[in-house]
């Protein structure tokens, strides 16, 4: 209540009611008295809540230091998953590399398959062709069969006929050989004895030419002893 609205009745005698001034003390102490029980419960309460803060910020400095804990043991994961990404990057792109690589070679692989379906669909009709023709040349091969054999026998008589005629040229031709061989042996003998006289012949004229070098030795020496000693060469004169 505020006492400046608060209307205090006149006393009979002068002044102011005083059971107006006593209710108003009354209700003033009432009203103090609840203010203050509200302030009290206030503070009461501003005490909790401010033991709770500090209770929380406590909590929030203790959760902060974990976090921090938690902040550097995450960075460390983070660097090591970066250095396992990256890694794991370069594995990829190796791995795509290959990939490609295996693709291109399946593609070549795939080409080749093609070409041989196309090569083994062509042996194949070639196959079959090759078939029908055998079926319709398999009388052909019978009657070419006949011939052949039949030109054999031929050839063989031809044969047997021809080695008849180089056995007789052969005994002709050893008793030809052996004629020769005989001239010959007779004109080597022959030569034999020419020669051997031709080689004393040779010995003789040699033994001839040794004596008339001993006579014309000594013939000079006769010779120089006669012509006495030989006189000196004259002096060159000299150039004027």
């Amino acid at each position: 209540m505020d006492h400046e609205e608060y209307q205090f009745r006149t006393a009979a005698i002068g002044g102011f009611s005083k059971q107006d001034v006593l209710d108003y003390i009354a209700r003033a102490n009432q009203e103090h008295q609840t203010r203050v029980e509200r302030l009290e419960k206030e503070l009461s309460q501003t005490g909790e809540e401010r033991d709770k803060f500090r209770s929380r910020v406590e909590e929030a400095e203790g959760r902060n230091v974990e976090l921090s804990a938690q902040v550097q043991k995450l960075t460390g994961e983070l660097e090591e998953l970066r250095t396992e990404l990256e890694s794991l990057r370069t594995a990829r792109e190796e791995a795509e590399a290959r990939r490609a690589e295996q693709e291109s070679a399946a593609a070549a692989l795939a080409e080749e398959r093609d070409g041989l379906r196309r090569d083994l669909e062509k042996a194949q009709r070639a196959a079959a062709a090759y078939e029908r023709i055998k079926d319709r040349t398999a009388g052909i091969e019978l009657e070419a069969h006949c011939r052949a054999q039949a030109v054999e026998d031929a050839a063989q008589i031809q044969v047997d006929k021809a080695k008849q005629e180089v056995e007789q040229w052969a005994v002709k031709v050893q008793a030809d050989y052996d004629q020769m061989r005989t001239d010959i042996a007779a004109t080597i003998s022959h030569a034999s004895g020419e020669l051997e006289r031709v080689r004393r012949s040779m010995a003789q004229i040699l033994t001839q030419f040794d004596q008339r070098d001993g006579d014309l030795k000594a013939l000079l020496q006769r010779c120089e002893e006669a012509m006495g000693p030989r006189m000196p060469d004259p002096l060159p004169l000299e150039e004027k």
